[in-house]
């Protein structure tokens, strides 16, 4: 992959990757990591993205492996703050939404995170999750009553 074209999809989908990878992390420093080798496997791409819509259903995809081999190691050591250096990159504020949505069952976290956040139609989230369309609107259903529990929402509203 050429640098200019790396290069502009890095800078176009940083936000996007970094937002998957802390949905499933919850850890900021793990989410770099996660973020850095996303983007590294696919600058080792070989196969040609053929579509905006391809690039970020491929992102979705890669980050979500990537995190969950990271999950799967239970390297994560426990470190004072007062050793803990600034972090490399600027992280995205959160509101209290993304903040509780990061809380739920992993599950439901990245369903809500791309229907809601990404703006993604629940039948590109099911093609990317390789989920039937109907399990992912069941799981936008129970994410959201959990999200509206943790948010203080009343069902009378």
């Amino acid at each position: 992959m050429e640098k200019e074209v790396f290069t502009k999809i890095y800078t176009a989908q940083f936000r996007f990757v970094w937002n998957i990878c802390l949905t499933l992390l919850n850890n900021p420093a793990d989410t770099e990591d996660a973020v850095q080798e996303t983007f590294l496997r696919l600058l080792k791409q070989d196969d040609e993205i053929s579509s905006a819509e391809h690039l970020r259903a491929w992102l979705t995809v890669t980050a979500r492996n990537v995190c969950r081999d990271e999950l799967r190691r239970f390297r994560r050591k426990e470190l004072p703050l007062d050793s803990a250096n600034e972090s490399a990159v600027t992280q995205p504020e959160l509101d209290e939404t993304l903040t509780a949505v990061r809380k739920l069952p992993e599950k439901y976290r990245l369903p809500i995170y791309l229907f809601y956040y990404e703006e993604l139609s629940t039948a590109q989230i099911a093609k990317i999750l390789k989920r039937r369309e109907s399990t992912v609107r069941s799981d936008l259903r129970r994410g959201r009553e959990k999200l509206k529990k943790m948010l203080g929402g009343n069902k009378n509203e």
